[in-house]
């Protein structure tokens, strides 16, 4: 038996809109670690929670290195 498919749309209850982002947070992150090992990839990951908060993820090389390979690309190439 399948799962429901949920509409995609903002949760209006903030304490379940918190909830929510807490446990994707989490699934977001480790996705982002399996990318980055499994294909060897630089990732860079920045989240603000609904309350302003700060979550980081980088791999193998510090945020300020990827973000600082970005901003060097050329125009065309940056998508």
């Amino acid at each position: 038996m399948g799962r429901v498919k949920l509409q995609i749309k903002r949760i209006e209850n903030t304490t379940n809109r918190q909830v929510t982002f807490s446990k994707r947070r989490n699934g977001l992150i480790k996705k982002a670690y399996e990318l980055s090992v499994l294909c060897d990839v630089d990732v860079a990951l920045i989240m603000f929670s609904p309350s302003g908060r700060l979550s980081l993820f980088s791999g193998n090389k510090s945020i300020e290195e990827i973000l600082g390979r970005y901003v060097n690309l050329p125009e065309h190439e940056r998508g």
